[in-house]
């Protein structure tokens, strides 16, 4: 199946979920990383405000007060790519040119991803290789793409986060990709092979 139809099915997929399962999915979706945070100190993370049927990081959200949060916010001047603006009650928002909303942050406000220790990243599909199909617009893939210069970065963590039902069991990579380091389902933390 060409990445297009992937994309096509798997978002279809995510949105069909009920509103009662989508709330299940993040309550869940809470539980397991809480579990995953519980092992680490504070940390400078990246999340998102889910959007299109995404799995909801807002329970985890709302009781991760020992972490700085930061959300994605879209710069385009020259190649489209994301850096990260803090999340604190203060923040104010905007919606991006796709309907997102995102902190109304400016430049020097926002942090480059290196220099974040975990992302949180939505998906469309994911496989247990650690391999991630995106919304195609290519914004985490550019952004991350340093960690595709050396094999051992100590950081960011690359986390994808979805609803159980958005695995494919083998992906198509490109060379573009950037692969995850974890994903984190209501269900699970797996450790890509």
């Amino acid at each position: 199946m060409s990445s297009s139809k992937l994309r096509q099915h798997y978002r279809q997929l995510r949105r069909q979920l009920s509103p009662s399962e989508q709330t299940e999915h993040a309550l869940l979706l809470a539980e397991q990383l809480r579990f995953f945070f519980g092992l680490k100190h504070s940390a400078h993370v990246a999340a998102y405000i889910a959007t299109q049927g995404e799995i909801s990081l807002n329970p985890w959200i709302a009781g991760a007060s020992r972490h700085q949060l930061y959300l994605p916010k879209l710069y385009e001047p020259v190649e489209p790519h994301l850096r990260f603006a803090p999340l604190n009650a203060g923040t104010k928002w905007m919606r991006n040119r796709f309907a997102i909303l995102e902190p109304a942050a400016h430049w020097g406000q926002t942090l480059h991803p290196r220099l974040l220790d975990i992302v949180l990243m939505p998906l469309v599909a994911f496989d247990r290789k650690g391999l991630r199909l995106g919304m195609g617009g290519g914004y985490y893939d550019r952004s991350l793409a340093f960690r595709r210069a050396r094999k051992h970065w100590q950081k960011p963590l690359l986390v994808g986060v979805a609803h159980s039902c958005q695995e494919y069991p083998a992906l198509p990579q490109q060379s573009w990709d950037v692969p995850l380091d974890l994903i984190i389902t209501e269900r699970e933390i797996i450790q890509p092979k």
